[in-house]
């Protein structure tokens, strides 16, 4: 008896494992006939959705052709302007002449631009190597070689051309101021009295001077006014 319970406690269990088995191999194949179907499902959606896009027509939407025989634009230059003529510059105006300011006496070198051999002397008495005595020396004596010329010192009017025993030739000529200017040792007088001689004119050539033979060739130049000598260098 407890074999035949033994027998079909064990094929209880037996048919519980087959029924187990069987229960899972159902449930398999109805996971795989369900995913199958999905598939299917997704597949038939992709086409239908193919299917739509190819049916999509382009819209009849007529293309224009490019027209023929239409000229074509011709450009044509931008006409430049001409530069307008510059006026020309007016013309430079001369500056207006203006009165030249009076001549200005200009003095050439004379004789009588060196120092002087011998100065005036004034009051006092200087000796005489030509005569031998002392006297006072009432002029000035400027180098002069023979035969240079002698000018005026100053301008003014000739009022005596003489010959003196002392002096040589005298020529005398007045200045403006009233001073009289004694050109002594001239040989060959240019100007009579009475000409009117400007300054650096000639009067003459260089000569000699009898009272003054011993010392080197010279002029002797002598200024008075109202009877007074003056010193030459003084004036000039």
């Amino acid at each position: 008896m407890n074999h035949i319970k033994q027998f079909f406690r064990e094929k209880g269990l037996y048919l519980f494992c087959l029924a187990m088995v069987f229960a899972a191999t159902a449930a398999g194949i109805l996971a795989l006939r369900t995913v199958v179907s999905n598939v299917a499902d997704l597949t038939r959606t992709r086409k239908e959705a193919l299917q739509n896009d190819s049916a999509w027509t382009q819209p009849d939407t007529a293309i224009d052709k490019p027209a023929q025989d239409v000229p074509k634009p011709t450009t044509t230059p931008a006409a430049t302007e001409k530069p307008s003529a510059t006026p020309a510059p007016a013309a430079a105006q001369a500056p207006k002449a203006t009165a030249a300011p009076p001549a200005q006496t200009v003095t050439k070198p004379g004789f009588w631009d060196a120092k002087p051999l011998a100065a005036f002397s004034g009051n006092e008495l200087v000796y005489s190597a030509t005569l031998g005595d002392w006297r006072t020396h009432n002029g000035a004596d400027y180098a002069a070689p023979a035969g240079e010329s002698v000018t005026a010192a100053k301008a003014g009017k000739v009022v005596s051309v003489s010959e003196d025993a002392l002096w040589g030739g005298v020529v005398e000529v007045e200045d403006a101021n009233g001073v009289t200017w004694r050109y002594c040792g001239v040989a060959a007088p240019a100007v009579k009295a009475g000409d009117s001689v400007t300054a650096a004119a000639a009067l003459g050539t260089a000569g000699s001077i009898p009272a003054e033979t011993s010392g080197d060739a010279h002029i002797h130049l002598e200024c008075v006014k109202d009877g007074a000598y003056l010193d030459p260098e003084g004036l000039m």
